[in-house]
């Protein structure tokens, strides 16, 4: 018993077992880089977030035992094959998982402050040219070749720590490093990792778990299967009537923007705030309260906008509530959505292809798009949604959606309107310039609205319409560590310009007074669908609508309700977007309950505008009481 429990050991650890923890090297480096990356991070993990991190520790280590056991194995062999067979090994295989999940996670966290993980690499893949472009935008080639150089250094260390080894192994080689790489297989292709949400988990097996996943898609022939936009089956709407002004129904002009944030246009009319353009042509403007996104993504947003769901909809319900063109159409309006977004974009168009629209022109048919994400010039889709205004009988109301999308990293600029320097289009240097890049592109945005209001209001209708203007999220830079959108719930990617014109006939004396009682409360994207339904005299008829129940906003066209203000879920993870590093939360009011699941923040916005102090649990009771039900206990 005694000689067969030493052979099974001896098989299994081979005749020096203390050497296989060479084969650990690379965990130990993922480690030290992941220490300095989010060190404070990772300590404010709790308890089982911790357990699960060092869990991915032995998958780390024992997925990196499996190419250095081979090459040690191949080493031993010494053949002019078994050479050859190593270097494919080491170019194929080593170098670039080492140059992605070492150099390669430090880039991407710098950028997006979040890991490459479960979806990314899936995502990538199947939006391979865009990945070309932000490369660029990153630093290009010489961005690559670092990327490289780290990884020859990773393969060298893999390499040399095989030489070092296959001596020691000579003999009867051990069955661990193949059965602990066998176990950490099984591990990425069933998800036994966290690479999404809190990320509990070292940075390469972050990377292998998205490589991984990428390829079980494929596999399972789920490649081009995501959660995302898709056709929808439209819910029958009952017999509907609008109940307007005595003068007839007003045109309403929705004029929805792209990742700019509150303090990047002015909602505030003159002299509260000053905006270089846009009051010259809505000075008369009228902010929607301090307008909040409930969601730092287009996709959600629109989803949300729209329908007028919150972002715990489920997929079957957000393709089926009605949108805004059906209930215009289903009242007399005539309809329009020209955007220069681009609708290739994971499928972004396919939502609106069966939404009562009379006149679509996307990014597509407007032409000039050079890049995927900024879109076809945005003065070109304000020229068609004019041409769509000119064309429509006076005696014939008209709604219509204006889409901008310019101003989406990388963001498009005039070299001649530059008026915020120095400006950078670096996302890596100094973030001050990079974000007077942006706010250039908001200001040549906003000069294109301007010239389109111009002409707008110079039409024969305009006395009868009311154009309100939002975006659809906001955009961070580095207030808490990442750039962009998508990656967090805080204000710099949720607050967003709203605003309100109208001609004189548009709007009755007691709606106007309405919206001001709104002003400095929080409003969210649920209001402005509600408000648009209102405007078009169906507000009385809610409740016949489908999913009635679901749809929870206020119209800001009514009196605000004596009080506190409604309690809404926030997140960045929903049924037509899905994030790696999903975020969740509630807000009421100035108290926002936001961040990764099981490790929800609390905090008064209002005494602490940047988020960074967070209040003591009980404060946020009654939105983690919202939260934890809807999202699967903060899944």
């Amino acid at each position: 018993m005694r000689a067969r429990l030493a052979w099974m050991t001896r098989a299994l650890f081979g005749e020096r077992p203390v050497a296989l923890l060479a084969l650990a090297w690379p965990t130990a480096l993922a480690v030290v880089l992941d220490m300095a990356i989010r060190a404070r991070a990772i300590a404010g993990f709790a308890a089982q977030a911790k357990a699960i991190y060092a869990s991915s520790l032995l998958i780390s280590a024992a997925f990196w035992a499996g190419p250095a056991s081979i090459a040690c194995w191949l080493l031993l062999r010494g053949t002019t094959r078994a050479r050859a067979a190593l270097g494919v090994l080491l170019a194929l295989w080593v170098l670039p998982f080492a140059a992605s999940a070492y150099a390669g996670q430090a880039l991407y966290h710098r950028v997006f402050h979040s890991y490459v993980g479960r979806d990314t690499v899936r995502l990538g893949v199947a939006l391979r040219g865009t990945v070309t472009d932000w490369f660029d935008a990153w630093g290009g080639p010489w961005l690559l070749g670092g990327m490289v150089l780290v990884g020859a250094i990773i393969t060298a260390g893999v390499f040399g720590a095989a030489r070092w080894l296959a001596p020691r192994l000579a003999g009867a080689f051990p069955l661990l490093p193949a059965l602990l790489f066998c176990g950490a297989a099984v591990c990425f292709w069933t998800d036994q990792v966290d690479s999404r949400f809190l990320q509990a988990a070292t940075p390469d097996a972050c990377f292998v778990h998205g490589t991984v996943h990428a390829l079980r898609t494929w596999v399972e022939g789920r490649g081009q299967v995501r959660q995302g936009m898709s056709l929808r089956t439209p819910a029958p709407l009952p017999p509907l009537s609008s109940a307007g002004r005595p003068g007839g129904r007003p045109n309403v002009l929705l004029v929805l923007t792209e990742s700019v944030r509150a303090d990047a246009m002015c909602s505030d009319p003159p002299p509260a705030c000053r905006a270089p353009f846009l009051d010259g042509a809505a000075a008369d403007r009228v902010p929607l309260g301090k307008l909040t996104s409930q969601t730092p993504n287009t996709f959600s947003a629109c989803m949300m906008l729209w329908t007028g769901l919150a972002p715990d909809a489920d997929f079957r319900t957000a393709h089926s509530a009605p949108v805004l063109w059906e209930i215009a159409r289903a009242v007399g309006y005539r309809t329009a959505y020209v955007t220069s977004q681009n609708p290739d974009y994971e499928d972004f168009g396919t939502f609106t292809r069966r939404a009562g629209i009379d006149v679509l022109v996307t990014a597509t048919e407007l032409g000039g798009m050079g890049q995927e994400q900024l879109g076809a010039p945005d003065e070109r889709a304000a020229d068609e949604m004019l041409k769509f205004v000119r064309t429509t009988d006076v005696a014939t109301p008209y709604f219509g959606v204006l889409h901008l999308s310019n101003t989406h990293a990388p963001y498009r600029v005039d070299p001649a309107l530059a008026p915020f320097a120095p400006q950078s289009t670096d996302p890596l240097g100094d973030v001050g310039a990079f974000h007077n890049h942006y706010r250039n592109s908001v200001a040549l945005q906003e000069r294109t609205v301007t010239e389109f209001l111009r002409v707008l209001r110079a039409s024969p209708a305009w006395a009868d319409t009311v154009v309100v203007f939002l975006s659809d999220h906001g955009e961070q830079f580095r207030e808490h560590g990442g750039l962009y959108h998508n990656h967090s719930l805080f204000d710099e990617e949720l607050r967003v310009p709203g605003w309100l014109i109208a001609g004189p006939r548009a709007l009755d004396a007691t709606q106007r007074t309405a919206i001001g009682t709104h002003a400095g409360r929080r409003t969210y994207m649920q209001d402005v669908h509600e408000t648009v339904v209102d405007l078009f005299g169906v507000e009385g008829a809610r409740a016949t609508l489908p999913f009635a129940d679901l749809v929870t906003g206020r119209s800001l066209l009514r009196p605000r309700s004596p009080g506190p203000g409604p309690t809404v879920l926030l997140a960045t993870a929903t049924s037509v977007w899905e994030p790696d590093d999903a975020r969740f939360g509630a807000a009421a009011d100035e108290r926002a309950l936001v961040g990764a699941p099981g490790s929800l923040a609390c905090f008064d916005t209002q005494r602490d505008p940047r988020e960074r102090s967070p209040l003591a649990p009980p404060a946020c009771d009654d939105l983690r009481a919202a939260v934890s039900p809807v999202f699967v206990g903060e899944r």
